[in-house]
């Protein structure tokens, strides 16, 4: 999908005009960032013509379908601040919307969340059938990895190994990643949850992918380990608190400007129904002054990742 066919929720359209107002030039940086990702996601699978055509066209329909592109955008931003970043990141960019992907339409599932809209149009398993969401789900994950092994070849890496930025994007999907909050998130019930609770699934079953998306930029351009740490510390807090946002906005918001079922948490305990609306807003509020703060060490320099924890942070209003 081009930047010509892609459509954008209401909510979207406005959040970014109010972005420009306040840093245009920046800005439109990471729209550029999100737009070459637009564009190099379909050069990477392939076209529904070749067998399996069903599968493959379920791929490329959960892949390009439009969307923020706020993890692969991580990825490109941290590159870019930490070093001179080769044309392979775009791949692994790439491969982490890829994984988020795949995330979606399994989390749209009727043994799931059991969705009908997902970015302003049918879920996966509605428009190809259960059977063929679930395969074209597989297939986004495993070429998600190929990617990754491929690009790593391609990098100049001294600090770590293509075998590294693989075992961080696997370790950030697994049991101790996104399945591990999933799984806690699908078998909880509401007199069990509590804060500690909830934090803990929504940064496994979120925050994990934001983390190995902000770190493989770090990798790939080979930073120093205390900025990957930083990295990871800024990301896994920008994951909760954009976990937050969309508590709210399930709240707050329409299908129209979401682009998604409103009220589709209404049988789950969010930390909206812990904290109630302004509750939230605060707890949002101080992660995003977490992520920010660690920044500091970096300077200048790490702006547009103050400009992405801003831009989260405007989602819940």
């Amino acid at each position: 999908m081009t930047t010509k066919t892609r459509r954008s929720s209401l909510s979207e359209v406005f959040l970014f005009r109010a972005f420009q107002r306040r840093r245009p030039h920046l800005a439109g940086h990471l729209s550029v960032l999100g737009r070459r990702v637009d564009e190099h996601l379909p050069t990477l699978i392939p076209p529904a013509s070749e067998r399996p055509e069903r599968v493959n066209e379920a791929v490329g329909y959960a892949l390009t379908s439009p969307g923020k592109r706020l993890r692969p955008v991580l990825t490109l931003a941290v590159a870019e601040m930490l070093g001179e970043p080769s044309p392979a990141v775009l791949d692994l960019a790439c491969a982490v919307e890829m994984v988020h992907a795949c995330s979606l339409v399994l989390d749209d599932l009727p043994s799931m969340d059991d969705a009908h809209l997902r970015r302003g149009r049918q879920t996966t398993h509605l428009r190809f059938g259960e059977d063929v969401a679930l395969l074209a789900a597989m297939a986004l994950l495993n070429r998600a990895y190929a990617v990754v092994a491929e690009a790593a070849q391609k990098l100049p890496l001294k600090r770590y190994t293509p075998e590294d930025l693989v075992h961080h994007l696997s370790a950030a999907i697994g049991t101790s990643g996104l399945i591990a909050g999933q799984a806690l998130d699908l078998e909880s019930r509401e007199e069990d949850l509590d804060l500690e609770r909830l934090e803990f699934i929504h940064s496994h079953k979120t925050g994990a992918l934001f983390i190995a998306a902000g770190e493989l930029g770090a990798m790939a351009v080979d930073a120093r380990r205390r900025d990957l740490d930083g990295i990871g510390r800024y990301a896994k807090n920008l994951g909760l608190a954009f976990q937050i946002s969309d508590d709210l906005l399930d709240v707050l918001a329409t299908p129209e400007e979401t682009g998604k079922d409103s009220h589709q948490d209404a049988h789950k305990v969010t930390f909206v129904k812990l904290l109630g609306v302004e509750g939230a807003r605060q707890l949002a509020a101080e992660l995003l002054d977490f992520a920010v703060e660690s920044l500091a060490p970096l300077g200048r320099k790490a702006e547009p990742l103050r400009e992405l924890a801003r831009y989260v942070g405007s989602r819940g209003r």
